[in-house]
This record gives C-alpha cells, sequence and structure tokens, in this order.
C-alpha cells in the first residue's frame, strides 16, 4: 500500500477508468492504422498521439507534467524492446525530421526567413524568435549504443520532437494533403509507431492488475 497521496488518486482512477480507457485506446490505435494504410498521414498522426497520449498517462499514473510523464513512460519499455526498435534505419528517421534541411518562407512578410527543424508556427507567427520554435533533440544515440542511452534519445523525441509535430498540424497554414506535411507526419508516424507498441502491453498490465487490488484506498 502506497503514502503517496497522488499514487492512491491514481490507483482509484486506474481502477474506476482503466478498462474503459484502455478500450477507447485499442479503438483509436485501430483507426490510426486503418488512416495510414488508406495514405491519409494527418489523421492517422492524430489517432496515433490520442492513443500515445492515452499510454503514457496510464502507465506514468496521471502523475507529472507532459514531459515528465513520457520519460517515466518509457523507463517502464523493457530493454529488449528498446534494443529491437532502435535499429539504424529508425535512426534514420529521427535525423530525417530532427536535422532536416530548413525549409524557407518564399511569400509574405517572412519570405527568405529559414526556419530549422519542425516549427510551432502559432508561436512564430505571434513574433517569438524562430530559435526558441524549434524542437529538436540535442545527441540522437547511434544504433550500437548501450539500451540506456538510446531509451534517453527515445525520451527526448518523444517528448520534444514529437510532441511538437502534433502541435505543428493545428497551427499556421495547413492542409492534409500538402505534401511537406504529408512527408513529415507519415516520417513522424512512423517514428511513433514503435513507441506506442512498446507502451502498450504496459499499459494493459497496469488496468488488470489495478482492478484487482480493491484494498487500495
Amino acid at each position: 500500500m502506497t503514502n503517496n497521496p497522488q499514487r492512491q488518486v491514481s490507483a482509484r482512477r486506474i481502477r474506476y477508468w482503466g478498462r474503459l480507457y484502455l478500450d477507447s485506446t485499442l479503438d483509436s490505435d485501430r483507426r490510426a492504422g486503418q488512416f495510414f494504410s488508406e495514405g491519409d498521414f494527418f489523421t492517422a498522426y492524430l489517432y496515433l498521439f490520442v492513443v500515445f497520449n492515452n499510454l503514457y498517462c496510464l502507465v506514468a499514473r496521471f502523475d507529472g507534467a507532459e514531459p515528465a510523464k513520457i520519460r517515466a513512460a518509457l523507463d517502464e519499455v523493457g530493454a529488449d524492446e528498446i534494443d529491437r526498435v532502435y535499429t539504424e534505419d529508425y535512426v534514420g528517421l529521427i535525423n530525417s525530421l530532427n536535422t532536416g534541411a530548413p525549409e524557407q518562407f518564399v511569400r509574405g512578410p517572412d519570405a527568405g526567413a529559414h526556419v530549422q527543424g519542425i516549427t510551432n508556427m502559432r508561436d512564430y507567427f505571434l513574433g517569438k524568435d524562430r530559435i526558441d520554435c524549434v524542437a529538436h533533440v540535442n545527441t540522437v544515440a547511434p544504433a550500437g549504443a548501450s539500451t540506456e542511452v538510446k531509451r534517453r534519445t527515445l525520451q527526448e523525441v518523444a517528448s520534444r520532437l514529437l510532441y511538437t509535430v502534433r502541435n505543428n498540424q493545428f497551427h499556421a497554414v495547413k492542409h492534409p494533403r500538402r505534401q511537406a506535411d504529408l512527408l513529415t507526419l507519415r516520417t513522424a508516424y512512423r517514428i511513433l509507431r514503435p513507441i506506442v507498441d512498446a507502451l502498450m502491453p504496459v499499459a494493459q498490465n497496469i488496468v488488470p492488475n489495478r482492478v484487482g487490488r480493491t484494498t487500495q484506498r
């Protein structure tokens, strides 16, 4: 029995909502795969991020700010799964978003300005300095790094880069068929998909375990 009040509240929430929460997550996961197979990467990534959000909140017991919950959730993924996911091809996907060529505005008042990486366009157009709008991962571990170093990269990717990609779906001029956005979202989906798949069994294990612990208050 835990003496942590937040953990006690979280345990009660998981007991009460856990199964319904997980069923909804599984439905969103199915829809994400369906839209991705149809080439609708905008909708697919939206659904997949809903799944990711549900999973990291559940695995982290709803405790902490968003980046902290994401890191805590990925701490629960087994070392063998981290090593299986983190291949040279996967590093290439990360780097294609993380250090891609700058995008240049060719029209309007910002013509000629370069924006490096994935940009939170809402902040940019509100006048925030461009350098503060770039979400990137400072150090991307090579495929041959230790498991824990690779895990730290995944935590940074999930809490910074992919979160900003999600934000970028809803800011500035967007179109679900714009080629630049489609490429970004397809790549981001492929980066996020293995993370979701690794978190899913962890979450599924938490729910039945928590449901059965009726003595915890």
